[in-house]
């Protein structure tokens, strides 16, 4: 199983033959696993969640000060390497306060709902994420991963639908192109275009409320979304009047892609490990 569920065999002739890899149903569920698995593993520590935050959070705040107070300051030559040394660092610490958004949003750092819901909606808020949003249709891109009818995110293609531009984007340097794309606005396209997404009826993004995404009893959650949305950026606004335009994309909007070239990554190679499992537990 160690190269992907992939046997191999000699033939007549002593050469190595690569069978495929094996489709039918594992005689185990995911259910058998689970027992498999010692109870305390599952066992939610608000005090060790809480620590990560709060780590992720000092070092975020940690780096803004040194931006906001050296960084810009400091002259041509030497600005431009020092922004880049902390766009990367800042970006890859939210993006772990961003991994513990997600992590809310599957009650996964407590046991209390109310506290997951608010910590991971003023968290992916902040980073200008739709947090009900997302965390619904995450959660049925987790209950369909790889279903060519009900998958929510980079929903595989099948063959004989695809165009030659689609043809085109195989190649090396299509793939590289597609890259840049996913890790600059990517994150973007999907929430507000539903870009690789699951196909609807009629148009679907992360802030209608009406969404064919969400059930009625999600709507209002929707909104409240949209809501946090607005203030963060009408704050955003204030702080370009005060302090300039230039300055906000410096020292917050550089990293946010970051961010979410890391998420859209994380989620591409994710999802296309599944696609290609040889398994699939029912």
């Amino acid at each position: 199983m160690g190269s992907g569920g992939r046997a191999t065999q000699t033939d007549n002739s002593g050469n190595k033959v690569v069978k495929r890899a094996p489709s039918s149903k594992p005689p185990f569920t995911l259910s058998d696993i689970k027992k498999a698995i010692p109870p305390h593993c599952f066992n939610r520590s608000l005090l060790r969640s809480s620590s990560y935050l709060f780590v992720d959070l000092f070092f975020s705040f940690f780096f803004y000060y040194v931006a906001s107070t050296y960084i810009i300051h400091l002259p041509t030559p030497l600005s431009y390497v020092a922004w880049v040394v902390y766009w990367i660092l800042q970006g890859s610490v939210q993006m772990g306060l961003w991994v513990i958004g997600h992590e809310c949003g599957h009650q996964a750092f407590s046991d209390y709902t109310w506290l997951n819901d608010t910590i991971g909606y003023f968290l992916h808020t902040s980073l200008l994420a739709p947090y009900f949003s997302w965390k619904y249709s995450h959660r049925r891109h987790h209950s369909n991963t790889a279903s060519l009818e009900h998958d929510e995110s980079f929903v595989p293609k099948k063959k004989s639908s695809l165009n030659s531009f689609a043809r085109l984007l195989n190649t090396p340097p299509g793939r590289l192109f597609r890259l840049v794309i996913l890790c600059t606005v990517g994150w973007l396209l999907y929430v507000c275009f539903n870009v690789s997404g699951r196909k609807y009826e009629k148009f679907a993004n992360h802030f209608d409320p009406k969404s064919p995404i969400y059930s009625d009893r999600e709507r209002l959650q929707i909104l409240v979304t949209d809501i946090g949305l607005v203030v963060v950026s009408f704050g955003l606004y204030k702080v370009a009047l005060a302090q300039g335009l230039t300055w906000l994309v410096l020292v917050y909007f550089a990293p946010l892609v970051i961010v979410y070239g890391f998420l859209v990554v994380i989620t591409l190679v994710a999802s296309h490990s599944r696609i290609t499992s040889p398994l699939r537990l029912h």
